[in-house]
Formats: structure tokens, C-alpha cells, sequence
């Protein structure tokens, strides 16, 4: 990874409305645009299966709050 790569547009965060921001900065290609998103990626059946919508609530690894 480069420690000199330069952005025109740095979006926290890839809730609902960062993701929005990000897509919209970026679809004209005019801006380099990069999106941060905190921790690292969970691959978990209980994230990615509907019916278990509720269970990471329930974990501290994946609620925060």
C-alpha cells in the first residue's frame, strides 16, 4: 500500500448515507473518492442469513452500541 495516494473526497463511514455521498462523488469520475468503514470484514452466516437478523445484536463483536 502507497503512503502518497491523494483523494479529492474522503467519506467516514458507509452507513445509508455514506454510501450515497461516496457513489454520487465518484459516478461523474471527476473525483477520486474513498470510503472508510471501521473494523474489519465480518464473514459470518448470521450477518448474511435473513432469518438470524437479530442475533448480532446480540454480540458485542458486532453491535457496538
Amino acid at each position: 500500500m502507497t503512503t502518497n495516494t491523494h483523494y479529492d473526497y474522503i467519506v467516514v463511514g458507509a452507513g445509508s448515507a455514506g454510501c450515497v455521498v461516496a457513489n454520487r462523488l465518484s459516478e461523474s469520475g471527476k473525483f477520486k473518492v474513498l470510503l472508510l468503514e471501521a473494523g474489519k470484514s465480518h464473514r459470518n452466516i448470521i450477518l448474511d442469513m435473513p432469518a438470524a437478523l437479530g442475533l448480532p445484536l446480540e454480540n458485542t463483536r458486532f453491535n457496538w452500541g
